[in-house]
């Protein structure tokens, strides 16, 4: 199942896939509703694995899916068919953290007949039931929706090419985020602490503080405010090092610095080192994450989602089974 919409899609791409999927076997959807009809036409085909590829929103939008019918009783959860990640699309960072190759040479792969590689993965879930590996408040969803405005911008033009991507986060960094985050206060966030213990770690792995159930973890300002149970954000950005490091808790990141630490230090950054003053790193089964003041930007699975003041993540109750071909 792939999404038609996604960044690097193509007619050539669509033809290349051909050569190795049947026109019975794949699935293109661009709209959710039409993904929705997708879904239950291939839970009835009764594959052995369901493959997904563009970007972590489109691999997550089938987890749901099939999360969903498990828990509404339609699906045993061991009847689930895991779901293969192909790299395709903006972001990647589940395609990143299994080690994915590029589309083309995987699903050559499986067409070979190469071995079905499953992973269980821990994801991060809100009160609502929705599953993600990767959350923030803060500038990464301010950066997303930037980026979705310079993409509206292009959209039919010539710079249409130039405006998706790295390239296209980088303009809209530079030309919308930046100058408008200089001029702004950083806000005040309160996280508290809902459940067992947490602990404050170094990037070294060094438990620094613990947090009992109900404590509060941090108050005070923050640009940034992320969660995750995976190392990477898109681009192979390692922004949360411990996110896998303890199967029953996620990684909660919150920077309080400023730009030019980020522009100065940008290779560190790319590796999730920030210095230890301006950073509270967190192990945690379940925070609630409170902002004083207007509501902030929020993105899930690297999608904008609107603004909020009050949000809530835990460690979702089950792993997900995500595949990927062995292609050593």
């Amino acid at each position: 199942m792939l999404n038609a919409r996604a960044r690097g899609w193509n007619g050539e791409v669509h033809q290349a896939i051909q050569r190795f999927v049947s026109n019975k076997d794949l699935f293109l959807t661009d709209d959710f509703h039409q993904a929705r009809r997708t879904v239950d036409k291939l839970l009835r085909a009764d594959y052995d694995a369901i493959f997904a590829g563009g970007g972590d929103g489109t691999i997550m939008y089938l987890v749901n899916q099939l999360e969903r019918r498990i828990r509404s009783g339609e699906l045993a959860r061991e009847d689930a068919p895991p779901i293969g990640v192909l790299k395709l699309g903006t972001g990647n960072a589940l395609a990143t953290y299994l080690d994915s190759q590029d589309i083309l040479e995987d699903l050559r792969a499986l067409s070979e007949g190469a071995e079905l590689m499953v992973h269980e993965i821990n994801m991060l879930e809100d009160p609502d039931g929705e599953l993600f590996p990767f959350a923030g408040v803060g500038w990464d969803a301010e950066i997303l929706s930037d980026y979705d405005n310079v993409k509206d911008l292009a959209r039919d033009t010539a710079a249409e090419p130039y405006a998706t991507g790295l390239t296209g986060y980088g303009a809209a960094i530079a030309t919308r985020t930046i100058p408008r985050v200089l001029s702004q206060r950083a806000p005040t966030l309160t996280i508290t602490n809902l459940e067992g213990v947490a602990y404050r770690m170094s990037f070294d792995g060094e438990i620094l503080a613990e947090y009992a159930e109900g404590e509060v973890i941090y108050n005070g300002p923050a640009r940034i405010c992320s969660a995750a149970t995976v190392p990477f954000w898109g681009f192979q950005v390692r922004m949360f090092p411990h996110a896998d490091s303890d199967p029953t808790r996620f990684q909660m990141r919150c920077y309080h610095g400023g730009i030019p630490e980020i522009l100065l230090n940008l290779r560190d950054m790319w590796r999730g080192r920030v210095r230890e003053e301006n950073v509270h790193d967190v192990l945690a089964r379940n925070v609630r994450v409170e902002v004083d003041g207007e509501a902030l930007p929020y993105q899930v699975s690297g999608d904008s989602a609107g603004v909020e003041r009050m949000i809530e993540w835990r460690i979702a109750r089950s792993p997900v089974r995500l595949a990927t071909p062995h292609t050593a």
